[in-house]
């Protein structure tokens, strides 16, 4: 099997039996905000560090969309103040790069995106975006570790074979 083939199978795999769990348990987090966490540890680039700097950047990116409604809130709420504060978020989230662990711009877009998508609005809604979001990431994690254990199993097989 191919490289490409075994990573698609390992990502429906560990996908196959979060959504299982997720519905059977009747789970009160939302399933497409781990799609999307798994998505940006995959863009992260994957392993440790994708999974540290995707997770770092989509929980930071959750707080950048709590500040922001928090902010506009405060001053009002109108289209142009919440233009103003949400344009004032991403320009923060630009910023947080210059911080290694907090380098995955795309990922705290994300977790922003997902957060104003979700109309998180406060600090409950917010962490079970980012639990939602984290788990993604772990799944990926996950994935990929199942994978090096299954190719490592293989290796060491044929090698005594």
């Amino acid at each position: 099997m191919n490289a490409a083939t075994a990573r698609a199978l390992s990502l429906a795999v560990v996908v196959l039996i979060w959504t299982a769990i997720s519905h059977f348990a009747k789970l009160p987090l939302q399933l497409w905000p781990v799609i999307v966490g798994l998505a940006c540890f995959v863009a992260a680039g994957g392993g440790l560090s994708g999974a540290q700097k995707s997770i770092a950047g989509m929980v930071t990116g959750v707080i950048w969309a709590l500040l922001a409604y928090s902010v506009s809130k405060a001053l009002g709420r109108s289209e142009l103040v919440d233009a103003i504060v949400t344009g004032a978020a991403v320009f923060g989230i630009v910023m947080q790069a210059r911080v290694p662990l907090l380098s995955s711009t795309a990922s705290a877009l994300v977790g922003m995106g997902v957060g104003m998508g979700a109309r998180v609005i406060t600090m409950e809604g917010g962490l079970r975006i980012a639990i939602a979001l984290v788990i993604g990431a772990g799944l990926g994690y996950a994935a990929e570790w199942g994978l090096a254990m299954v190719q490592s199993r293989r290796s060491s097989g044929r090698s005594t074979a």
